[in-house]
């Protein structure tokens, strides 16, 4: 008998994927509305306290994502009264990712320069950004979560490979750019589907409400 020949999967274009998601994007399904609405019941409680825990309500947040979308690590950055982003939620990550990320910090100049953070919008809120385009800037290299799978090919347009990451951002009045919501895989190396990306970005939308009332009385947590 012939040995078998196991004939590998071709690549597929990485630059079918920002399409793909846009395509899903806009036929979303409604298959989570249950599973999501007590939890999102609780952050919106949240808001409606006289006086607003940012803090915890965006631990809360990343931690529902972490768990409802069966992600691997969820982070937040928010930017404080300089105007400089940083990370104040980091859900899922290593010890050392979490030692790294909090020495980072951001102008908006920087958040904004496609040049710097080379992605694609999927919609008004969300930015991917995918590892064959090289979207991290040497110093950010030690954030990686699995460095050892750096360069790995891509064989579906639904994987992930180290160093593709998402970004919802938090808009707030006349579409000012808070912080976002930063998120990579799923626990079983994919990218997370577009109508799974639409409730993160309502989830961030709540975040904005919440943040526009820091000077009205609530308080933003350590």
């Amino acid at each position: 008998m012939g040995a078998l020949t196991v004939q590998e999967p071709e690549s597929v274009d990485y630059r079918d994927i920002p399409r793909k998601l846009k395509t899903e994007y806009q036929y979303p399904s409604d298959s989570k509305v249950h599973k999501l609405r007590n939890q999102l019941s609780v952050l919106l409680a949240g808001v409606q306290r006289p006086a607003v825990d940012m803090q915890a309500l965006m631990t809360d947040a990343a931690n529902l994502i972490l768990r409802q979308f069966s992600l691997t690590q969820v982070c937040i950055a928010m930017k404080n009264d300089e105007g400089i982003y940083r990370y104040k939620v980091l859900a899922g990550c290593k010890p050392d990712v979490v030692a790294a990320m909090r020495k980072l910090e951001y102008s908006y100049e920087q958040v904004s320069d496609n040049t710097i953070y080379k992605g694609y919008m999927i919609s008004k809120y969300t930015k991917l950004f995918l590892a064959e385009d090289n979207p991290w800037p040497d110093n950010e290299k030690e954030t990686y979560d699995l460095p050892s799978l750096i360069g790995m090919s891509r064989r579906s347009l639904y994987d992930f490979v180290e160093g593709d990451y998402t970004n919802v951002f938090i808009l707030g009045r006349n579409d000012e750019t808070l912080g976002w919501i930063e998120f990579n895989s799923t626990t079983t190396r994919k990218l997370l589907d577009a109508p799974s990306i639409q409730w993160i970005e309502f989830i961030g939308q709540i975040i904005a409400v919440a943040a526009s009332f820091k000077g009205q009385g609530g308080k933003e947590g350590p």
